[in-house]
């Protein structure tokens, strides 16, 4: 692949994600604040089935991180998924981050400065990741009170929330300080699902797990100008971003469960895919049989239905005009 990580990731700025839609009449949903940080409450919205809270069973969690380049959205954008886990006997749970970049422009940062790109980035990642971090500390922190299973805690995020629900899971592998700070000792979460993301490194130009992952469920388009579908180094490894197609044989020979479902031509909109009412049956049906069952699943699923889906070519256009390659 050949476009420019800092081209992909200035796009992604200008992407944010799609809304939720209304909660069903038998699901509550109740806003926490889980943070404060920079000045601001960071909350989240917990959606639970009614009978989870008079039950004595305990539930798994989903957790969903929105996109928008870490400049835009808001965890109300997971509404939709959030309330139909809620109705399969999930506590489903949305969360706000910090959005770097966007604090970063506010603060009269070029963040596609050439000295300033990777720093910029690297900086908004680590927010976001400590922020799903933070907030899945609170979440272990109120199990009891919500009949959550801390075993069964599943992560998935869309374009850039699923970049920090990735790294933050690389981070875990590798005993990351701002991971074993953060977290129970010997903590993993029981699933990752990024939805066209991937794993984003300062000072990084391969990935070394030192800890086998979580299963992983990732959903990607071959064609995604913002996300690298396989991997994109700056020089001399300033700055790495890797895509399923780099670290899926990697959990191949590590024989962590995963699912890879690759749309042919499919563009960055895959990133809405969370929206899709069949992508969220197949992430149920999938999580089952890992959660309950404990299949050791190798699945790879490869579409080309996708492919009429818009692209982003008027916008590269643009962007070539201005000399940015």
């Amino acid at each position: 692949m050949k476009k420019n990580l800092l081209m992909l990731l200035w796009g992604a700025c200008l992407l944010t994600a799609c809304s939720g839609q209304p909660i069903g009449e038998n699901a509550s949903v109740t806003t926490y604040v889980y943070a404060e940080k920079d000045g601001s409450e960071l909350k989240l919205d917990v959606y639970m089935d009614s009978t989870a809270l008079i039950s004595n069973t305990k539930y798994p969690v989903f957790i969903f991180s929105f996109g928008g380049g870490w400049e835009n959205g808001k965890r109300e954008d997971g509404a939709a998924l959030l309330n139909d886990f809620a109705h399969h006997g999930y506590i489903g749970v949305g969360i706000d981050y910090r959005l770097g970049i966007r604090q970063l422009k506010e603060e009269g940062v070029n963040v596609l400065d050439s000295t300033q790109f990777a720093s910029s980035y690297s900086k908004a990642i680590t927010m976001g990741v400590e922020d799903i971090f933070d907030a899945t500390r609170y979440i272990i922190d109120h199990a009891a009170e919500w009949n959550a299973d801390t075993s069964r805690i599943v992560v998935c995020g869309s374009s850039a929330g699923a970049t920090n629900s990735l790294t933050a899971e690389y981070l875990i592998c590798n005993q990351h300080s701002m991971a074993t700070s953060r977290l129970p000792k010997g903590f993993n979460y029981a699933a990752v699902i990024p939805i066209a993301g991937g794993v984003w490194l300062k000072d990084t130009d391969t990935l070394i797990w030192q800890q086998k992952p979580c299963p992983v469920l990732a959903y990607h388009g071959t064609d995604d100008q913002l996300v690298p579908y396989d991997h994109l180094v700056l020089p001399e490894g300033a700055f790495g971003g890797f895509g399923p197609l780099y670290y899926m044989p990697q959990l191949q020979q590590m024989q962590v469960p995963h699912l890879f479902h690759t749309y042919l031509k499919g563009d960055h909109l895959v990133s809405a895919m969370h929206n899709s009412p069949t992508a969220r049956t197949e992430m149920l049906a999938t999580l089952e049989r890992i959660l309950d069952h404990h299949a050791p699943l190798s699945l790879t699923i490869t579409e080309e239905h996708y492919g009429e889906a818009p692209t982003f070519g008027n916008l590269f256009g643009a962007m070539g005009q201005l000399g940015i390659k």
